[in-house]
């Protein structure tokens, strides 16, 4: 009997314990809970142009696994077009990419467009790649655009740099059925490659783009590889164009990014463009063969040669130069021509006997780069100068001047034209 006594008074006791355990938790979690209500709610978050969701290239995976033909077109400078790699066309990042999509969708025609140059400076950068967009890549109508201009562009103009961006990308989407356009960013070994500049202009547009840069650099700051697998020491003096573990690397980054993107349901087609981010001087290109242009004012029509007989024609062979060049050196020796555009420029022939000339225009020294240029190289190759702009709207004379000068360098003062490239706002429609 007490043993039950004993038990039933143990038992309320635990029981009492337990109810004053239990309110006292109850009191402290209405406490925190009231204590958490009372704080201020963390601030909103802004998200920048640079984290919106961009397009995707849905699109063109639904036009392969339909079978249909298809266009792969690469623009870029001399990593695109395979420089560094043993063999440009099976070797490159751009012949592996093509590769890939042939294997993976076998029942599809594909078509690769290669409107690369293989070229530094101003010559493969995207102010030049803008101007010649219309001739070497629209008109072909590509159903997918890779773009690598970054590492070309460095040591150029950043606003001129944008403008080329923008004006590329305008022309692209502008068109009645645009390509599926990714912007690709490669890496160099001094790790300087400016890509902000142009994804600054791509996310603007909703453009994908794909930064090697950094997932190159990743790779080598993990030490699972080293700088000089990518650019051997043999090949370090411009520590730009890849080797065959380079562009093996590029293509297996661009690959992977295909791989999830053929698993998106396609983005709708853009309709309109926003505004320009920074400028729409740049949507339109044209080139024009200076041995073909003639005179429409001034006594004697005619092509400069049939003009005057200080210029003479020379023929080349260079691909991204006219088969004539109009060509002199004689001090003096001089060309006028008229064009409407704000944005000017021309290409010529470098070479060990190079001159120097200069352009005015409107009768006024040429702003830079275009007020002096030197011919000189030690070794023959395309050289290009242009004004991204600024020239106001309207009619302009350009004067082509050959100064008789030369680089100490140089054997001669040769001076040898090639293009005259003429860009501008115009029309958005091709």
């Amino acid at each position: 009997m007490i043993n039950r006594i004993r038990a039933r008074r143990a038992f309320y006791v635990t029981l009492l314990v337990l109810l004053i355990l239990t309110f006292s938790f109850g009191q402290t979690l209405f406490k925190t809970r009231a204590g958490l209500r009372q704080q201020p709610a963390p601030p909103s978050v802004t998200i920048s142009i640079e984290q919106q969701t961009r397009r995707n290239i849905g699109a063109l995976f639904d036009k392969l696994r339909a079978g249909t033909p298809v266009t792969i077109a690469y623009l870029g400078g001399s990593i695109t077009a395979g420089a560094g790699a043993s063999n440009p066309e099976k070797s490159s990042y751009r012949a592996l990419v093509t590769e890939w999509f042939r294997k993976n969708y076998p029942k599809s025609e594909i078509t690769e467009l290669n409107a690369a140059i293989n070229s530094a400076g101003t010559s493969g950068s995207s102010l030049y790649g803008t101007l010649r967009a219309r001739r070497d890549l629209i008109a072909y109508k590509p159903d997918l655009v890779f773009v690598e201009f970054a590492v070309n562009d460095t040591n150029e103009d950043e606003t001129a740099t944008k403008k080329a961006i923008e004006g590329l990308l305008r022309q692209l989407l502008i068109v009645s059925q645009p390509p599926e356009v990714v912007m690709l960013y490669a890496a160099n070994a001094k790790r300087n490659v400016r890509t902000e500049w142009h994804d600054a202009i791509a996310a603007h547009y909703q453009v994908p783009s794909l930064d090697l840069q950094n997932r190159l650099w990743a790779m080598i700051d993990a030490g699972r590889i080293k700088p000089a697998d990518i650019w051997p020491i043999a090949t370090r003096k411009d520590s730009v164009n890849p080797s065959d573990t380079g562009h093996k690397l590029y293509a297996d980054f661009i690959t992977s990014f295909l791989s999830e993107q053929e698993k998106l349901k396609a983005s709708p087609i853009p309709r309109t463009l926003p505004q320009p981010l920074v400028s729409d001087e740049m949507n339109y290109g044209e080139f024009k063969a200076i041995v073909e242009i003639k005179s429409e004012r001034g006594p004697g029509r005619g092509t400069a040669k049939e003009r005057n007989a200080s210029w003479r024609i020379e023929s080349t062979s260079d691909r991204t130069l006219p088969t004539g060049l109009l060509a002199s050196d004689k001090a003096g020796a001089q060309i006028e021509y008229y064009f409407e555009g704000t944005v000017i420029g021309i290409s010529y022939r470098t070479g060990p006997d190079g001159g120097i000339f200069e352009c005015l225009i409107d009768g006024k020294p040429a702003p830079a780069p275009m007020a002096r240029v030197d011919c000189y190289s030690g070794a023959p190759r395309m050289g290009a100068r242009i004004i991204a702009g600024g020239l106001g709207l309207g009619e302009h004379k350009l004067t082509i001047r050959v100064l008789g000068e030369k680089n100490a360098r140089s054997s001669g003062n040769n001076v040898r034209l090639g293009y005259l490239l003429v860009g501008g706002t115009r029309p958005e429609k091709l």
